[in-house]
């Protein structure tokens, strides 16, 4: 069986007892069903030979409107049991398919857009969703169905069922034919929606820039030729499923001619009765769903198999700075180290950082400096692990990085990174990711230490303000600080602030340097910027210049002597 329909099977089966009340609902209504013509057979035959009263007419009428209360009642039941089934699939599913997305890696990202996550979760799950709730069920009700009725026209008139059903073979080849390009076509379908649908996200993202360069009209142009593409894409699917049907049709409309022809001679001649007759008609006529079931089965399971390989294809990607042997590590200290790091990012061969080297003591502070692409950035990535250093390039207290798992490592690790993001919720909601039980008093004393309080409580909500899309109504040095007080608030022994305060004015940076003294008292403490009055008052201070340490040493000391640093720092002073 193919690994996506088996999947597909798993993800239904996972509510055995819904399933299993479904499809016993489903056999009494198929019952039912093919009971009516055998009832109507007798009522017909009884009239023609003259031989039964209206009352044994009338109990056979309650009997079909009994029988019909019951396919109307089970039948909803059936529905009830099947569907809920399918969507409690399909929302375990999404979440699975949501939270192998939150394990990957930085790294992971650089090769996975955010559109193709979108498209799996919404398209390609609705796409499970349907072969479940419809095209197993039709599946199975058809199978039911064709063989009891199949079995009922045999016992009426053997032979002319067999003369009946000769065209049937034909409808096996049809969906032969046609699978393999009902599978091919709509995987192009959903590929093309996913890259449409990454296009709409980029373009809403960069909504201001497109704006500001005077590119909607251009940028709408792109996305027809998006919308274009999906458009012909599934019109050449349509062109498989729109020949299925019609040619279903043919066969079942034979079947009936055929019927007709050799029923209607037999029944002249007097091999078959007329009630025979009528009810083999009608038994033909419920063999035309399963016909048209089986080919609506197919086609949905089909294309739920190439979406479910699409998902399994994703779920088969393993975090690449994942490590499953890394151990949940109590450290006895904090402290920094790099020893001879050297790193290149994948698919490049210059590295990023070259044999850097430096020691930063338990509850120390070290300042990274330089000037742009000179590895600053690079570095707090790989104390994060959002890229995996080299083994034993990277400790923490004396404990290589890659050997402490992720979870243990993040939960050390306060970060403040390069780019200021914040969710479409209320500021306080931002602030509580750093400690989900901070009190409105420990979230007050973050925000003032970030020197963002005053301007918090200035806002007609305060801490309740919602905040639009990645937080666009704050300005960029709000921003800043918000995410800053947000890294305050989770009591983490190490922080590591990467390029805070570049988008702060002079006079908010001193309230804030003034601040993070206090905020860093017993924490190891990393801060990058490209401003020297960010790290003048730290312990240390590494200059980076194309991966390489060039200078180390106190503020003091690189002023003392002509260098990058001082240069850099004389130049920062003349611009003030």
């Amino acid at each position: 069986m193919h690994r996506g329909v088996r999947d597909i099977l798993k993800l239904f089966f996972g509510y055995p007892w819904r399933v299993a009340l479904g499809v016993a609902c489903l056999l009494i209504v198929d019952g039912a069903q093919l009971a009516i013509p055998l009832v109507v057979k007798g009522v017909i035959d009884g009239v023609a030979s003259l031989s039964v009263t209206r009352e044994w007419i009338a109990e056979r009428a309650l009997i079909i409107l009994g029988l019909s209360l019951t396919i109307a009642s089970f039948r909803f039941a059936w529905r009830h049991f099947f569907f809920s089934a399918s969507r409690l699939a399909e929302i375990s599913l999404r979440q699975k398919v949501f939270d192998h997305a939150m394990t990957l890696s930085a790294r992971d990202f650089t090769t996975t857009r955010t559109g193709e996550v979108m498209a799996l979760a919404m398209n390609d799950v609705e796409t499970i969703r349907q072969a479940l709730a419809m095209g197993f069920v039709a599946g199975f009700d058809s199978t039911a169905y064709a063989v009891v009725a199949l079995c009922a026209m045999f016992w009426l008139d053997p032979v002319l069922t067999g003369i009946v059903i000769l065209p049937l073979p034909l409808l096996a080849l049809v969906m032969g034919v046609s699978l393999k390009a009902v599978y091919e076509r709509w995987d192009a379908v959903q590929a093309s929606f996913e890259r449409m649908t990454e296009k709409a996200r980029e373009s809403l993202a960069g909504m201001r820039i497109l704006k500001a360069y005077v590119q909607r009209e251009g940028d709408s142009a792109d996305f027809a030729g998006y919308n274009e593409d999906y458009f012909k894409r599934f019109m050449h699917y349509t062109k498989v499923d729109a020949l299925f049907h019609p040619l279903i049709m043919l066969i079942a409309g034979s079947c009936v001619a055929i019927l007709l022809g050799a029923g209607g001679a037999r029944v002249i001649s007097g091999r078959t009765s007329v009630g025979a007759f009528v009810a083999l008609t009608s038994y033909l006529g419920m063999l035309t769903w399963p016909m048209i079931a089986a080919g609506w089965m197919l086609t949905l399971v089909q294309r739920a198999a190439a979406s479910m390989d699409r998902i399994n294809a994703f779920l088969d990607r393993k975090p690449q700075a994942e490590e499953e042997g890394g151990a949940a590590i109590r450290l006895s200290s904090h402290s920094i180290e790099a020893r001879g790091l050297t790193f290149a990012y994948p698919g490049s061969e210059k590295p990023s950082l070259k044999d850097v080297s430096v020691l930063v003591p338990e509850g120390g502070s070290l300042g990274v400096v330089g000037e742009i692409g000179s590895g600053k950035s690079t570095l707090v990535q790989l104390l994060t692990r959002l890229y995996d250093p080299p083994p034993g390039s990277i400790l923490i207290g004396g404990t290589d990085v890659t050997s402490i798992s992720l979870k243990a490592l993040r939960e050390m690790i306060s970060v403040v990174p390069q780019e200021a993001f914040l969710f479409s919720d209320t500021i306080e909601q931002n602030l509580l990711l750093g400690d989900p039980a901070a009190t409105r008093e420990r979230i007050k004393a973050a925000c003032a230490l970030a020197a963002i309080d005053e301007e918090i409580e200035a806002f007609p909500g305060g801490y309740g303000t919602l905040l639009g899309e990645r937080g666009i109504t704050l300005s960029g040095g709000q921003k800043q600080r918000l995410c800053l007080a947000r890294a305050l608030l989770k009591e983490a022994p190490v922080l590591l602030l990467d390029d805070t305060l570049s988008a702060v004015d002079a006079g908010a940076e001193r309230k804030i340097l003034s601040g993070l003294a206090l905020a860093r008292r017993n924490r190891t403490t990393i801060v990058v910027s490209h401003r020297v009055s960010a790290v003048r008052e730290l312990d240390q201070i590494l200059v980076l210049k194309r991966g390489a340490v060039i200078q180390h040493g106190t503020h003091a000391a690189l002023m003392a002597s002509p260098g990058y640093y001082r240069e850099m720092a004389e130049l920062q002073e003349i611009e003030q």
